[in-house]
């Protein structure tokens, strides 16, 4: 009999509490601390941000790419 690694992809969901002055500054926060955190089955930039946060905070925008370039 062989040995096969099958890959799984799996999805989790998290918040992760933050003070900010903004929701861009939150975003931002939120994302350091999401990468600081050691995933060594983590693929890289499979991640997004939940569509949930335009219904949380429908009133505020954020710049996604622009975050990235700054972290």
């Amino acid at each position: 009999m062989k040995t096969y690694n099958i890959p799984i992809v799996w999805q989790s969901y998290k918040r992760i509490p933050v003070q900010a002055e903004n929701l861009e500054e939150a975003v931002k926060l939120a994302l350091k601390q999401f990468f600081s955190e050691p995933d060594e089955q983590y693929i890289e930039d499979s991640f997004e941000i939940d569509e949930i946060i335009n219904e949380d905070y429908f009133n505020e925008t954020f710049d996604l790419n622009k975050i990235l370039e700054e972290i």
